[in-house]
């Protein structure tokens, strides 16, 4: 219960409300464990509830009529998502996979409901928050539309680059899934881009050797 609350206090989401609402909204919340792969949320699936994600990453995916996935977004710690109708926010036939090992606190429509109408500072909260990932959506529609592969896929390694520029974790297909495109399309950038000398590749590992011309090359 401590570590729940703990948690509630830092989110965002909750910051204005009181200790006894946080004391409630602890009880009210399901937590949840998946593991990395397990896929908990399917398009036709009924019922509203808000999930909040504690620990891990979640990845929101369409499949193509051709059968690829597609990853739509990656959602990381502390994120808030869900069907929430009353937000005119959901998850508009996606699927919602653990990308690693998650830890998700679950919350009913009928308690979301009674918190939003005592504390409407929560109200307040979610729509920023909706408004922020909007922004972020038609960032990435804008990357589909007009980015060449060469210019998205410059983009992405240079977002998930971590502090010792390297990108890890991700294979080819990964990527692929991310950005719409087809693996094997992502081995041939890459493979230009290695012999480019901008980047090192190696399995789940890509070290970024030039950031400043794969800088130039996202913003073409």
């Amino acid at each position: 219960m401590d570590g729940k609350l703990a948690f509630l206090r830092e989110n965002r989401i909750f910051a204005g409300i009181s200790d006894a609402e946080r004391w409630w909204l602890a009880n009210s919340t399901t937590m949840v464990t998946y593991d990395r792969g397990s896929v908990f949320h399917m398009p036709d699936q009924k019922g509203e509830v808000l999930f909040i994600l504690k620990r891990g990453r979640v990845n929101l995916f369409r499949i193509a009529p051709d059968g690829r996935k597609l990853i739509t977004t990656q959602l990381h710690h502390g994120t808030v998502f869900g069907e929430m109708a009353m937000f005119g926010q959901g998850l508009y036939g996606c699927h919602a996979e653990a990308a690693a090992d998650c830890l998700i606190c679950v919350l009913s429509r009928p308690d979301l409901t009674g918190l939003v109408m005592r504390n409407p500072v929560v109200a307040l909260n979610l729509l920023e928050e909706l408004g922020v990932r909007l922004h972020a959506c038609g960032s990435e529609l804008e990357s589909l539309a007009f980015g060449s592969v060469a210019a998205r896929l410059a983009g992405f390694l240079l977002d998930e680059v971590d502090a010792f520029g390297t990108v890890l974790g991700l294979s080819h297909q990964d990527i692929g899934e991310r950005l719409g495109i087809y693996r094997e399309t992502v081995s041939q950038t890459l493979g230009r881009f290695r012999n480019e000398g901008l980047v090192a590749v190696e399995t789940r590992r890509i070290r970024l050797l030039d950031p400043k011309r794969l800088l130039v090359i996202a913003q073409l």
